[in-house]
């Protein structure tokens, strides 16, 4: 992984997992018909608000922590908004397929930053990583039974969210969206041992 770079370059022929001492996905998302701010909405507006604003200079997503470990790369600090970016981005691609085809940069770029054939690029926490799959990346499963953890639940509310708010977008919208995420900086520091990256998790 390279200092400073974008999200598509960082996720790019990598797996990046949630490792089991980080806490499971905590955003929340707005119930139907509640105009609270919260996490998800706030991260959607923001990118709404950054694309209106013909800024000469990329979104930035911050900076994210990991630990390198076995060919993978253990998020320490940032999983949040990670988890959140992949979220939004199987409810853009899954709304982009419902219009048309992917083009073939498209499908290159779905194969980056979400799946490419069995690797999926983005895990969370062992108890809920199959009901990211199933819900989110593959969306084999439609209905909210067996949601047995809260982050669960919120995964799958802010997916749901997403799903939601991008229904009625058409495709200049969907297009722009995923490029100023694949294209936003971010910075990144890799780290090589357990205890190194437990360190700097208790002082993140």
């Amino acid at each position: 992984m390279e200092a400073s770079t974008t999200i598509r370059k960082m996720m790019a022929g990598n797996k990046i997992v949630v490792p089991t001492y980080q806490r499971a996905y905590s955003w929340d998302t707005p119930f139907p018909k509640s105009d609270r701010n919260t996490q998800t909405n706030v991260f959607l507006e923001d990118l709404e608000e950054y694309s209106k604003s013909n800024a000469s200079t990329p979104y930035y997503f911050g900076h994210f922590l990991f630990e390198e470990r076995n060919k993978e790369f253990n998020v320490i600090d940032g999983q949040q908004r990670l988890t959140t970016i992949v979220i939004f981005l199987s409810s853009l691609f899954a709304k982009m397929k419902d219009i048309r085809n992917l083009t073939d940069p498209e499908e290159i770029c779905y194969e980056d930053m979400v799946k490419r054939r069995d690797v999926i690029r983005f895990s969370t926490v062992d108890y809920d990583n199959q009901l990211f799959i199933d819900y989110v990346i593959e969306r084999t499963k439609v209905d909210h039974n067996g949601l047995d953890t809260e982050s669960s639940r919120r995964i799958v509310r802010a997916f749901d969210f997403f799903n939601e708010r991008l229904a009625s977008k058409d495709e200049e919208y969907l297009t722009k969206m995923l490029s100023i995420i694949s294209e936003a900086a971010c910075s990144t520091h890799p780290v090589q041992s357990e205890s190194e990256a437990i360190q700097m998790f208790i002082f993140q």
